[in-house]
């Protein structure tokens, strides 16, 4: 039997969410800056946001399966610190090689997005398992998140 979740775990998993998912999305109004930093072309700055959700589909795919095996607090836990190594990488990227790269793995741990929903729907009290997902797969959490990334981080 798993525990319930704490006062307000919810919503927390779903701002994880919502914070992880964007950064898929944060860096397409900057696009044309960026390659003009890095002195390559916009077509291949262009395939960064590329990156990040073929990095997120593999996350999908290969890490999704494990909220099934590990803690949801050591998974969130090591997937975030990842996602945080990557934005790092991302921004002291020296070229376009490096900035793919850790888009791939910024879309990765981006992944985290959908564990969360899947820890909300597991730790929900019976009878409210379907509120604890949609709250953050479709209410504040994944969708805010794809919505909010581009304008907050300047774009249209």
């Amino acid at each position: 039997m798993t525990r319930p979740l704490a006062r307000g775990g919810t919503l927390l998993l779903a701002s994880i969410a919502a914070t992880a998912i964007a950064n898929n999305y944060a860096i397409q109004p900057a696009l044309s800056a960026v390659a003009a930093d890095l002195g390559v072309p916009l077509s291949v700055i262009g395939l960064v946001p590329t990156a990040a959700l073929t990095g997120c589909m593999t996350g999908f795919a290969l890490l999704l399966p494990l909220t099934d095996h590990l803690a949801p607090n050591r998974l969130v836990g090591a997937q975030l610190t990842a996602l945080a190594a990557a934005l790092a990488l991302g921004a002291a990227a020296p070229g376009a090689v490096v900035l793919l790269a850790s888009y791939m793995l910024i879309g990765a741990a981006a992944s985290v997005a959908a564990q969360a929903s899947s820890i909300a729907g597991r730790h929900a009290p019976p009878g409210r398992r379907g509120t604890g997902v949609a709250t953050v797969a479709a209410g504040s959490g994944l969708r805010a998140g794809m919505a909010l990334g581009e304008p907050a981080a300047g774009g249209p």
